[in-house]
């Protein structure tokens, strides 16, 4: 099965097809997809930022006041969180800091186009077979992220993610919410390895 084709079976397989759109417009150079952007920064945390936030997220090349781009530079985009961190949540250290704005991203997500089908058709397939899809859902968000998953018995699996951006808290947080709001139940989500770069996230549930 192949989302950017639709789900066959699913019913959202027409809304599915719109991750193609996304996928066409990508450039060479690794970047974040503007729906992304949109769901951390506007719909999931827009009524908090304050004006010194959102100057200095535009100084570090994201400009919130203005329409937003159709995709920005990895570095650009993490960079932001890292501010958008700092400024909300100062109280926290940095890595409990990226663990909470992943967290607060998929509550975005899920109120963009995007998110509301990458998420029943989720809760339609189940935890499993989401996993299995974990690099084509990953190519909604952004053009250069690798995935490798691994069984390790009913219930237990390895994701393997090519690039964090020394952020795997983020990815850690982003993936806990996501199986959660896809009904997984006795999910648990930790980090087994993390050299800032390629992170190994341990993942078990009850199947």
């Amino acid at each position: 099965m192949d989302w950017r084709r639709g789900c066959p079976g699913c019913p959202l397989s027409r809304e599915c097809g719109l991750f193609s759109d996304v996928l066409r417009a990508a450039p060479a150079e690794e970047v974040v997809f503007k729906n992304t952007v949109e769901a951390l920064f506007h719909r999931a945390l827009g009524s908090k930022l304050t004006d010194r936030c959102m100057e200095r997220m535009r100084q570090a090349g994201i400009d919130l006041r203005n329409r937003l781009e159709g995709f920005y530079r990895r570095e650009v985009f993490y960079r932001c969180v890292a501010i958008l961190g700092e400024e909300l949540f100062p109280w926290m250290g940095a890595d409990e800091r990226m663990v909470q704005l992943g967290t607060t991203f998929m509550d975005g997500f899920e109120q963009t186009l995007i998110g509301k089908a990458a998420l029943q058709a989720a809760r339609f397939m189940g935890t499993r077979r989401t996993l299995h899809r974990m690099a084509e859902n990953y190519r909604t968000s952004n053009n250069y992220l690798q995935v490798t998953l691994e069984e390790l018995g009913p219930g237990d699996a390895r994701l393997t993610l090519s690039q964090t951006s020394g952020a795997s808290g983020y990815y850690e947080g982003a993936l806990r919410r996501g199986l959660e709001l896809t009904g997984a139940r006795g999910l648990v989500v930790r980090r087994e390895a993390d050299d800032g770069k390629r992170c190994t996230l341990r993942v078990t549930w009850k199947p």
